[in-house]
């Protein structure tokens, strides 16, 4: 049995990125296309010129929303990211640290292709930026650091952190075409890290396998107590459907929730967000999964992300 809700008052403190997403509809002629093998095939078959039909623009990136699902459970929030833009405003403490990255989002049935065009400053954002910018110093129960794709500085970040008993919960995004180059520099600042407090790690499947190919790990059966070892921190915790995995001393298993999609763009961000939330609030690395499962089935079922009444109902049907 979980915690109560109403203990989910945990500081979290979200950082680096930030973007615009502008969702859109692709077109052939009269025909929408919905899926992204339509679109191949179309482009196999040699179409070269589609039409595009704007649907909605919204606030983006990892620790954008992580921040926002951490605020809807009811956690006291600050974002370090990338907000200089009208269109991203919030009701949580923000420092941004320059402007978002601009991302078109394909919207197709199921699943979204996601463009994005990442500003200069994201290759700037190191360890002395968000130091100026008051993150080490900032009062926080769990700390969210994410996107090493977009974030290309980020091991610089993690060994800002001093040492102390806050956690920093880590996910490194969509690295699934990863490079030894860049994997080694990152699993190194990790484990640096972990030496200095506690860290958790939480990648989705295909991200922890790319991760361990990387790495030179054997990728045979299941990797994640393998890449957890690997790392040396306290906790990999791998979001999937339909089973999570949360890896410590051994591999804990979670049913994720059952429910229809109507999308796949978000589920990881709101995952991680109630994860790094239930750990803010002291809840155990399995309680705060669990209710990353909840978050997550409710942001791709429902849309936008669930607060706590909203988290229980789900709870309540799955």
């Amino acid at each position: 049995m979980t915690p109560p809700l109403d203990t989910l008052t945990g500081r979290v403190v979200a950082c680096p990125d930030g973007s615009v997403d502008s969702y859109t509809h692709l077109y052939d002629g009269s025909d929408r296309l919905t899926s992204r093998a339509e679109l191949a095939a179309r482009l196999r078959a040699g179409e070269r010129s589609f039409s595009v039909e704007p649907q909605r623009t919204v606030p983006g990136g990892q620790a954008v929303n992580v921040a926002r699902q951490s605020h809807a459970l009811g956690g006291d929030v600050t974002l370090f990211g990338h907000c200089d833009a009208e269109t991203l405003s919030f009701p949580f403490t923000v420092e941004s640290l320059g402007p978002p990255s601009r991302v078109t989002v394909r919207a197709f049935d199921g699943e979204d292709l996601m463009l994005a065009d990442d500003p200069d400053a994201f290759g700037r954002c190191d360890a002395t930026r968000l130091r100026q910018a008051g993150l080490y110093a900032a009062s926080a129960d769990a700390v969210f650091v994410g996107n090493a794709v977009s974030m290309p500085q980020l091991p610089d970040i993690l060994r800002g952190f001093g040492a102390g008993e806050t956690p920093v919960v880590v996910d490194p995004g969509p690295i699934t075409g990863i490079a030894p180059s860049r994997a080694e520099p990152l699993c190194s600042a990790l484990a640096d890290l972990a030496d200095r407090r506690p860290v958790v790690v939480s990648p989705n499947a295909t991200e922890t396998t790319a991760f361990a190919d990387a790495l030179g790990l054997d990728a045979g059966g299941d990797v994640s107590l393998r890449l957890r070892d690997r790392l040396g921190v306290d906790a990999l915790v791998v979001h999937d459907h339909p089973t999570t995995r949360v890896a410590t001393d051994g591999v804990r298993r979670l049913d994720t929730p059952s429910v229809e999609r109507t999308s796949r763009t978000g589920g990881g961000d709101a995952f991680v967000g109630g994860l790094a939330t239930g750990i803010a609030s002291d809840w155990s690395v399995v309680d705060a999964a669990q209710l990353g499962t909840w978050c997550a089935a409710h942001r791709v079922s429902e849309g936008g992300f669930g607060d706590r009444a909203a988290v229980a109902s789900l709870r309540e049907r799955v």
